[in-house]
């Protein structure tokens, strides 16, 4: 199983994980293995070597792990945006580089400002649909 356009990528389960496995270690080739059970050379060569090193097939864990580098540091946003409202998303990113010292792009730094329950300030002239 893989990614094909915006189907979202799933893990194999652990009954297909062992079944290549045994596969291999019957003799079979990735070719093979991989023809048989539709997936990938690469995967069947992956699944035998985490195999091979852990002993253990379980799939490891997709997505829910990553931490956001300004998580720690919504106050000192949040006093940012106070001070300046209509602060934009580049002098934002500019400022947590000077200051914080965090390389942070801005769709990132839009979604933790969202997180945090942070706005800044938009500029609603550019807003509207006519002429001002």
């Amino acid at each position: 199983m893989g990614v094909h356009g915006d189907i979202p990528m799933t893990p194999l389960s652990e009954d297909l994980r062992r079944r290549i496995i045994e596969a291999r270690q019957a003799g079979a080739g990735s070719v093979e293995v991989s023809e048989r059970f539709r997936v990938s050379r690469r995967t069947v060569a992956r699944l035998y070597k985490q195999f091979a090193l852990s002993g253990n097939l379980r799939p490891k864990q997709v997505g829910g792990y990553r931490r956001s580098r300004l998580e720690k540091h919504g106050r000192t946003i949040g006093r940012w945006i106070s001070r300046k409202s209509d602060i934009s998303l580049a002098e934002l990113k500019e400022r947590c580089l000077a200051d914080l010292g965090i390389t942070i792009g801005i769709n990132a730094l839009w979604h933790q400002l969202h997180r945090l329950g942070l706005s800044s300030k938009k500029n609603d002239a550019r807003r509207r649909a006519g002429p001002a």
